[in-house]
């Protein structure tokens, strides 16, 4: 009776034992749960011509920028502020011209002096001439007296064209703006004293700007008047055409000029930029979105999503990049469905769920 108690009580314990193992066994061959499909945004890669950058610095710089000097010498009585905004024609500074407003009063009493001289001398000519025909007079005397009409005519002459020149004196001590612009910088102060040639003000017009940039002479042969350039500031790029180029490089830096120009609303005179030039021929390649592009220490990679939409990892190699396109090398197609927002946690063979593109943006 004590033997089949032991064995009903180990045959019980068995049984208990036994049921975790078999339970554990089954977890253990159940296949892990698939990950659920990840919420991305797709775009196409595509077949386009692009050709390699050379980037340069340059700035933005005005088309119109002079340092405005006095024709007169004079001392200051009046001077723009800096800042102000000033017409063509406009007086930026203004001499003192008390010194000219009496010379112009001489002139003019001496041009008086000399009119009044010549219409005596005029009469007194005809009345020579009658003497003469009737010769009651020397002949000789009556030439003198021509002559000395004749030199009255040039002296006033003379006195009229210094009566000129003192009047176009005294319009220059208003120094006026050569063009429309703004007053960047005041060179003189009241009650200081300018020479003939010295600058009293800098006037820069900001409604016509233009970016000068320096590029290698090696890249002559890819630009000209016209050639599709890229202009970088920060995040923010867009595309100009180059508006002049001066095709001599210097012995120095072996470098040429360009200019390009730009509306007056994107940037400020001074406006540090950089820009994008082309500097070998196009090439046709493949190219795809920047966004698409993941870059990892171990190389860089693209996800493509199949017809079974799922994720497919390829790796790439990265060459010119144009605007938001980047040149890619490898087994990537024109017309790949490459994932460009939410791919940072997505594994290969993940499935997916695309979502609208404009509408992730939106979320962002």
């Amino acid at each position: 009776m004590r033997t089949l108690h032991k064995t009903l009580i180990a045959a019980a314990l068995a049984a208990v034992l036994t049921v975790p193992l078999i339970d554990l066994d089954a977890g253990a061959s159940a296949p892990p749960p698939e990950a659920p499909p990840a919420i991305v945004s797709v775009a196409a890669a595509v077949s386009t011509e692009l050709a390699p950058r050379h980037w340069a610095p340059g700035s933005v710089i005005s088309r119109q920028d002079a340092h405005v000097a006095s024709e007169q010498d004079g001392r200051v009585i009046q001077v723009a502020e800096v800042g102000q905004n000033v017409r063509a024609g406009e007086p930026i500074a203004v001499l003192d011209d008390t010194a000219l407003r009496l010379s112009e009063r001489q002139v003019q009493a001496d041009l008086s002096r000399i009119q009044a001289q010549l219409d005596m001398a005029t009469r007194q000519e005809h009345r020579y001439a009658l003497l003469a025909q009737q010769q009651n007079i020397a002949r000789a005397q009556y030439e003198q007296l021509q002559a000395d009409r004749d030199m009255l005519v040039q002296e006033r002459a003379r006195a009229q064209a210094l009566l000129e020149q003192t009047r176009h004196q005294r319009t220059q001590m208003l120094v006026r703006a050569p063009f429309d612009g703004v007053v960047a910088e005041r060179e003189v102060e009241l009650g200081e004293f300018v020479n003939t040639g010295d600058a009293v003000a800098r006037v820069v017009d900001t409604a016509e700007q233009e970016v000068r940039v320096r590029a290698p002479v090696d890249l002559a042969r890819h630009l000209a008047v016209g050639t599709p350039v890229q202009v970088r500031v920060g995040d923010s790029e867009r595309g100009h055409p180059v508006s002049a180029l001066v095709p001599v490089g210097d012995e120095a830096s072996r470098q040429l000029e360009l200019r390009i120009k730009m509306d007056a609303s994107e940037f400020p005179v001074g406006t540090a930029v950089e820009v994008g030039m082309p500097s070998a021929a196009r090439r046709a390649v493949v190219a795809v979105p920047r966004d698409a592009v993941i870059l990892r220490r171990e190389g860089d990679f693209v996800l493509r999503v199949g017809g079974d939409n799922k994720a497919e990892r390829l790796p790439v190699k990265t060459g010119t990049e144009v605007g938001d396109l980047v040149e890619v090398s490898g087994n990537v197609k024109a017309g790949d469905r490459l994932i460009v927002r939410g791919g940072e946690r997505v594994e290969p063979g993940q499935s997916v769920t695309i979502q609208d593109l404009s509408r992730a943006v939106s979320l962002r």
